[in-house]
């Protein structure tokens, strides 16, 4: 296995930890008076299960290292749900501020949650067959 591969994959998911702080700080500096406390649960809640699953990649691609495995696909479902899930309820959330009228953002984040649940079953039998 190219050990580069899974440290790009780690290097990604050191920047989204980053992006992670800095929204989180925004959202409780800069949007809590802007936002309802609903709008507010829905941005945070995207927030908590973008740092969840980017601690994850980090943990996936070590773990990938230490065993000499690699899985792209277990990284593609765990980016496709940062996308589906967590952009789309901080979307969700912002959107009357963003001046988007359209909502479908919230549409989209049952399926994200789905690729979180993919990702992580991928990981394990990634993992089980190494």
């Amino acid at each position: 296995m190219n050990k580069q591969i899974p440290t790009t994959h780690i290097l990604v998911a050191a920047v989204i930890c980053a992006v992670y702080v800095a929204l989180g700080a925004f959202g409780a500096h800069g949007l809590e008076s802007k936002l309802s406390i609903d709008q507010l649960d829905t941005y945070n809640t995207g927030l908590r299960y973008l740092i969840i699953h980017a601690l994850g990649l980090l943990v996936i691609n070590l773990t990938f290292i230490v065993k000499d495995t690699f899985s792209i696909l277990t990284n593609i479902f765990i980016y496709t749900g940062m996308v589906l899930f967590s952009l789309s309820l901080v979307l969700h959330a912002t959107k009357d501020l963003l001046g988007i009228e359209v909502d479908v953002f919230a549409m989209f984040a049952p399926i994200g949650g789905l690729c979180y649940i993919i990702a992580w079953i991928l990981f394990a039998h990634t993992i089980k067959k190494s």
